[in-house]
């Protein structure tokens, strides 16, 4: 899947991951003179059907109008065999179907399951990191330095993975979102192994400001999940973390960090209320959230519109009624 550009979504790792916890992954795959797609096909039950979920993917090098119907018949006898009512894919790059929506009985989606934006920073020395930082954020890196915050990087050791959790539960109660259990974390850093870390910022003796896991797959790391003290938050321990997994990115031979997702919306541009809000974000703290992230500069990325292959008419309005694809 690196080979082809693909997406961590669409790696072997975050497949097993899905299965252990609820989830049925398959991975299809076409071979042409036309070129190779791939793509992992998550399945979630609910009762005797299912439906599919094509996390940032299909992955295609080649020619995509002669590619896409091939893969598209892989789809449909997967979902076959999985009792799936639809499909729902979620592209990570717009690719041209040449006109084949229409003609292959795609629509579009619900809303995006993952964010619909997000901001990618380019990897680079530390000079011209902080460089293209807006220059509140560098302050607060900076400031974080000055303090005496402390970094450190952690693997899959069980204590440290208490510690994490027990912020992580603090944040999203504070924040009013919903979290995995603690051995899906668990799980995630002993499948990605050493393309994983932990990074732990300490502060006032070794108190934990801010905690978060990142990811590499290719030439790409990920911010996969994250939490933050209130209580300390006077010591930009945050900002200082995320400077921190972008060096550990550019040890890895990474091209890009991923901070994962942002608002559909610029703050700017609509009025005080939660309906531009991304998962994980409580009122208007998605607007804190925006700033925070594309404070450290980089691309504001734009993903395609989710698509949706309909295998049972009208049932996948029921399926997601009942948040079948959720978790």
């Amino acid at each position: 899947m690196t080979e082809l550009g693909g997406h961590l979504l669409q790696s072997w790792r975050w497949g097993a991951l899905k299965q252990r916890h609820g989830w049925n992954a398959h991975r299809l795959l076409v071979n042409d003179p036309a070129g190779t797609a791939m793509a992992q096909v998550l399945y979630r039950f609910q009762g005797p059907v299912s439906i599919g979920y094509v996390p940032r993917g299909p992955a295609f090098i080649g020619d995509i109008p002669v590619l896409w119907p091939l893969l598209l018949k892989e789809i449909d006898a997967s979902a076959r065999r999985n009792r799936a009512i639809a499909t729902i894919l979620e592209l990570d790059r717009p690719a041209d179907f040449a006109g084949s929506l229409r003609v292959s009985g795609l629509v579009p989606g619900p809303e995006h399951l993952q964010p619909g934006r997000t901001v990618k920073i380019p990897i680079a020395d530390d000079d011209a990191m902080l460089r293209q930082m807006h220059q509140k954020t560098r302050y607060n890196v900076r400031l974080a330095q000055r303090r005496g915050v402390v970094i450190e990087r952690h693997q899959s050791d069980e204590p440290v993975i208490d510690a994490f959790y027990d912020l992580m539960q603090d944040t999203a109660v504070r924040n009013e979102f919903g979290i995995h259990s603690r051995e899906y974390y668990a799980d995630f850093l002993r499948l990605f192994a050493d393309d994983a870390v932990m990074l732990f910022a300490r502060v006032d003796e070794g108190a934990l400001g801010a905690v978060l896991i990142a990811a590499r797959f290719g030439k790409e790391a990920i911010y996969m999940y994250g939490a933050s003290s209130t209580r300390h938050r006077a010591h930009g321990a945050a900002f200082l973390l995320q400077f921190e997994a972008m060096r550990w990115a550019r040890e890895h031979g990474c091209e890009t960090y991923d901070l994962w997702g942002i608002s559909d919306k610029d703050p700017e541009t609509v009025k005080s209320d939660t309906s531009s809000a991304i998962a994980g974000t409580k009122g208007d703290d998605w607007r804190g959230l925006y700033r925070f992230k594309t404070g450290f500069g980089g691309e504001i990325v734009t993903y395609p519109p989710l698509l949706e292959r309909r295998h049972v008419p009208i049932l996948p309005w029921l399926a997601r009624k009942l948040n079948v694809i959720k978790g």
